[in-house]
C-alpha cells in the first residue's frame, strides 16, 4: 500500500517538472529563433539539449512507476 502511494506521488510529481519543463523548453526554443548572437545562440541550443535530456528522464521515471504499479 505505501509502496502504491509513493509510486503514486512519484508520478505526480514527475508529471509537474515534465509539464514545466516543457513550458521552458517552447520558451528556450522561441528564443533560439529570435537570437541573433552565434555565442547566445548555441548556449541556448546547449541547455535546450540539458532540459530534453531531463524531460526524458522524468518521462522514464514516470513510465517506470505506471509499470511497478501494474505489476
Amino acid at each position: 500500500m505505501i509502496g502504491a502511494v509513493n509510486s503514486k506521488k512519484i508520478t505526480s510529481s514527475s508529471a509537474a517538472h515534465v509539464a514545466l519543463l516543457d513550458q521552458f523548453i517552447r520558451l528556450t526554443q522561441d528564443t533560439i529563433v529570435e537570437q541573433d548572437d552565434a555565442f547566445i545562440r548555441d548556449s541556448l541550443v546547449d541547455l535546450l539539449s540539458n532540459l530534453r535530456s531531463e524531460r526524458a528522464d522524468y518521462a522514464e521515471i514516470i513510465g517506470a512507476s505506471a509499470l511497478n504499479r501494474a505489476v
